[in-house]
């Protein structure tokens, strides 16, 4: 009983070493590293405005940067749980939003927003690393099935963060990520 008893302990304190350097560690490391990216993604965006290779008072270019700023502002906050829950409560819902954006939006705004979409993504897996390894092996499971939709997903995580208000007389409220007035 005491060998199994030692080795029980040796997994717990394993685990616990295992958590504490991830949240403390790794996932600050890992998130500071694509928040800068959606910085670095939002002066590219900028700069193409600058070098007047887009119009910076049309539409498109309007929702991409105000998209990267929401996800660099709201994104780091939310798991993989909370887009779930909304990809369930929305599932057949479109957005003329989004249909707009991609009908008015020219080539390298699109690359931008698909990849700010990526990194969105990959910061809410990040917020929720079990949640993600389920996720991933049911994807995985689908996409051998045949039945797994990529699009739907990048879809639905750009429906997910434009829902989010973009008004700057809100505060987030980092506990609940409910819109409080200032």
């Amino acid at each position: 009983m005491n060998e199994i008893t030692a080795w029980l302990v040796l997994l717990f304190l394993t685990c616990l070493f295992l958590s504490v350097f991830y949240w403390w560690v790794m996932q600050r490391v890992l998130i500071k590293r694509l928040l800068y990216r959606l910085f670095a993604r939002r002066d590219e965006l900028r700069r193409l405005a600058i070098t007047r290779k887009e119009d910076h008072t049309c539409f498109s270019y309007k929702g991409v940067e105000g998209f990267i700023c929401k996800t660099i502002a709201i994104v780091p906050f939310i798991s993989l749980a909370s887009f779930i829950q909304f990809v369930m409560r929305t599932r057949n819902q479109e957005s003329s939003y989004a249909e707009q954006m991609h009908k008015e939006a020219s080539p390298d705004l699109k690359i931008l927003l698909d990849k700010t979409v990526r990194d969105a993504l990959i910061i809410m897996s990040l917020n929720s690393p079990i949640l993600f390894f389920g996720v991933f092996a049911l994807s995985l499971l689908l996409w051998i099935v045949g039945r797994f939709n990529k699009m739907f997903v990048l879809e639905q995580a750009e429906s997910f963060v434009d829902e989010f208000p973009s008004d700057k007389n809100y505060r987030w409220d980092n506990q609940t990520l409910n819109p409080t007035a200032k």
